[in-house]
């Protein structure tokens, strides 16, 4: 057989091994988003991970130490799946406006339509957010957000299309809040109003109007 010429790069090939521990390792993560965010760190029972990702209590263990662990993990991983999203958004590409609702629209569809994220972070609340201080990796996350935040409203400022002199972190807090409270109270809120408030039709005029009142109080001369 010959041999291959010299210098040739051999194809990087991931082994079944790993492609394996990879799979088992977000099978896992995956069980137990849905675990924590269905029933809080406390009533969340491994067995049940397990018997969802089709593990024994040994692979838990294996990759992830403890149930504390676990959690953290979880918690990260669902962070990262809207961090990833956001970095989709080609700021550079267009004008701060249009960036700044395609941004708005992104949170408020994913905050929507994830089946984790919003009951996760209402769990770590009322745990006071003791896990998410012990993680490097969500602060760490954060910071391409940020920085796309500011981007937009420098851009815009320098345009002069946005007039309101606000800080990245501010805003995030708004459009956080604005695409939150419906989903996060959605049944009460349901109870009150006799609405369903996960309704396609409802959730389009909502997330027109998250995005007009955003969108309309950057756009406001102050003067």
């Amino acid at each position: 057989m010959p041999l291959p010429a010299t210098g040739a790069a051999a194809p990087l090939t991931r082994s079944p091994a790993r492609r394996n521990a990879a799979a088992t390792r977000q099978r896992i993560l995956e069980a137990a988003m849905a675990e924590f965010s269905d029933h809080g760190f406390s009533g969340s029972r491994i067995d049940r991970i397990c018997a969802t990702a089709d593990v024994n209590v040994g692979m838990i263990y294996h990759y992830f130490g403890n149930k504390d662990d676990l959690y953290l993990a979880a918690l990260e991983a669902s962070y990262k799946i809207i961090r990833e999203l956001e970095q989709t958004l080609d700021v550079n590409g267009l004008d701060p406006v249009t960036a700044m609702r395609r941004l708005i629209e992104m949170t408020f569809d994913f905050l929507a339509g994830d089946p984790h994220f919003v009951r996760l972070i209402m769990n770590e609340n009322l745990m006071m957010g003791r896990t998410a201080r012990r993680s490097q990796t969500i602060p760490h996350l954060t910071q391409p957000l940020l920085s796309s935040l500011r981007t937009i409203l420098k851009r815009g400022q320098t345009l002069r299309v946005f007039h309101k002199d606000i800080d990245a972190e501010n805003l995030y807090v708004s459009i956080l809040g604005l695409s939150f409270i419906h989903v996060s109270n959605r049944h009460t809120l349901g109870t009150m109003f006799q609405q369903d408030f996960a309704a396609s039709d409802w959730l389009a005029k909502r997330r027109a109007i998250v995005v007009d009142i955003l969108t309309s109080y950057l756009s406001a001369d102050p003067g």
